[in-house]
C-alpha cells in the first residue's frame, strides 16, 4: 500500500498580475470556473497570487486575487509578501 503525500506547495505574489504563457493576456482568477458554476459573477480583480502544487508526477498551478486566495494558502502568502 502506498501512502499519498501532500503536494509541496509554493505561493508567489506579483502585484502586476501573472502573464499567460503565450503572452497574450494576464491570467484570470482560477476561481472563475467555480463562480460560473455557482451563478456568481466572474472575478474582475487582478490575479496577483500564483499557487504551484507539486504532486510529484505533475504540477497544479492556480492564479488568485487577494479575495479568492484559498485559506489553506494564506499562511504561505503572508511569508511571500
Amino acid at each position: 500500500m502506498t501512502r499519498r503525500r501532500k503536494p509541496i506547495t509554493s505561493v508567489y505574489r506579483d502585484a502586476r498580475g501573472w502573464v499567460l504563457p503565450d503572452f497574450t493576456d494576464y491570467a484570470d482568477c482560477t476561481t472563475n470556473f467555480h463562480r460560473q458554476q455557482d451563478g456568481r459573477p466572474a472575478c474582475t480583480a487582478t490575479a496577483v497570487w500564483k499557487v504551484v502544487e507539486n504532486h510529484g508526477m505533475h504540477l497544479t498551478i492556480g492564479f488568485y486575487c487577494d479575495a479568492d486566495l484559498p485559506a489553506k494558502h494564506k499562511a504561505k502568502a503572508e511569508a511571500a509578501r
